[in-house]
């Protein structure tokens, strides 16, 4: 799971003006996410979480308070008029509390979590995406596949860096020099994906926390470290160069895009880290590019184009397929950036009550953030530290949060809320709320 400085990503945002919360979760203030917690001292314990928390030892829950607590939540003023939620009870499968959960709502970064499902049942959480070189006598070729998490420097065992740029120039060079090559000519072929590099419902301020669509990049399509790259694909082939410069070989002119010429041969290649972790890293920081990268592989697995409308099909196909009601489903893109994007609440819900049976669905609940203790739930939830695990969701006028509760009682609860109209400025008071609505659920 990678770390990023979070609170200094968001600190840059507010201060270039943003208007419209991200889906990323990492910015406090007025008009969005994050509450400012004061640093707890000391430090409270969490209750235990499973690595895969499931619903074998779970004990029923009592229906009447759950849903006076929902009725409670709903009625809000700093939730807006547009609420949906729906409780499960994992220990009999039967709602314990529910308000229009059929009504479709704005997910933002909730729509996160079936992206996850897609990638893992369609690719599977043990595949890896390769990065390779090919070699045609004159050009050397870097073939992106898929890897938006390409590193440089030693390789990490976290997904963010897990496939370096610097070990596959090496491993190139010494191709090379087998060859008695000492330079070449260096091409990008990102012709993985294709059509539009994003959702035509993406305004500018949208496009601060989402990179071009490539099928290859380095650090989420933020080659210097800080902000996305113009075009990702070819900042990465200017990384590369400068790696198989250090590693011996030179490069004459700078990176162009093309494909590889037909027998072109393999020299090397570095593999990312497994999808399950790769998913699990998306979730924590709530990586809009890992998203959109991840649906448009789903995509190609499923035997569509590599492209935002394939992905958007494949991700619907993917959830149908675990055999949930995907009524009033509209994908407009595949990490929740989008205003556009509807799902319900029992969607949302139903799926993590799917994956609490790692047999149907393993991975997905151990990639979400744990309350109060890391991901897009640090300082979060500070009343059930580690008894909650939920993918958070804010956009400027909304606020959603989706996941599964430990009860102190010893009750495995599957919930989701989507609040898709709140008072404008009021995004921290309504996630104050929702929080304190998470919180009481787990005292139970």
């Amino acid at each position: 799971m990678g770390r990023r400085a979070m609170a200094a990503a968001a600190l840059a945002v507010l201060l270039a003006g943003w208007a419209t919360a991200d889906a990323l979760d990492v910015a406090p203030g007025v008009l969005t996410t994050r509450r400012v917690i004061p640093e707890p001292v000391p430090y409270p314990e969490p209750t235990a979480v499973p690595a895969a928390p499931g619903i074998a030892d779970a004990t029923p829950v009592a229906v009447g308070d759950v849903q006076d607590a929902v009725d409670t939540l709903v009625a809000a003023a700093e939730l807006g008029p547009e609420v949906s939620a729906l409780v499960l009870d994992l220990a009999t499968g039967a709602p314990a509390g529910a308000l229009a959960p059929d009504v479709p709502g704005i997910p933002a970064s909730s729509l996160k979590l079936l992206t996850a499902a897609a990638a893992l049942t369609a690719l599977g959480p043990d595949r890896t995406l390769p990065t390779t070189t090919v070699w045609d006598g004159t050009t050397l070729t870097l073939v992106g596949g898929g890897d938006v998490l390409l590193g440089v420097g030693e390789a990490r065992d976290e997904a963010n860096g897990h496939a370096s740029l610097t070990d596959l120039a090496s491993r190139t060079a010494a191709a090379l020099a087998a060859e008695g090559v000492a330079s070449v000519r260096l091409a990008v072929d990102d012709t993985l994906f294709t059509g539009p590099t994003g959702s035509a419902d993406w305004g500018d301020v949208d496009w601060l926390f989402v990179m071009p669509m490539a099928p290859l990049a380095v650090d989420g399509g933020r080659s210097d470290g800080e902000r996305y790259d113009a075009d990702p694909a070819l900042a990465a082939g200017r990384v590369f160069a400068a790696e198989l410069a250090a590693a011996g070989v030179r490069v004459d002119g700078d990176p162009v895009r093309a494909r590889p010429a037909a027998g072109a041969a393999t020299l090397a290649r570095v593999d990312s880290a497994p999808v399950a972790d790769v998913v699990a890293w998306m979730l924590k920081v709530s990586e809009n590019s890992v998203a959109e990268a991840l649906a448009r592989l789903v995509a190609i697995e499923n035997g569509l184009a590599g492209s935002l409308d394939g992905a958007t099909t494949a991700v619907a196909d993917e959830v149908a397929a675990l055999g949930l009601d995907t009524s009033g489903l509209v994908l407009r893109d595949a990490s929740g950036l989008s205003g556009g994007n509807r799902v319900t609440a029992r969607l949302l819900a139903g799926l993590v009550a799917v994956a609490a049976d790692p047999a149907t669905l393993d991975g997905l609940l151990a990639g979400l953030p744990i309350a109060y203790l890391d991901g897009t739930l640090a300082g979060r939830l500070a009343d059930a530290p580690g008894a909650v695990r939920a993918k958070t969701g804010t956009l400027a006028t909304v606020v959603s949060l989706t996941g599964l509760v430990q009860t102190a009682g010893g009750g495995a609860l599957a919930f989701s809320v989507l609040a898709s109209e709140v008072p404008r400025g009021g995004v921290d008071a309504a996630r104050a709320r929702l929080d304190e609505f998470v919180a009481a659920l787990a005292s139970r």
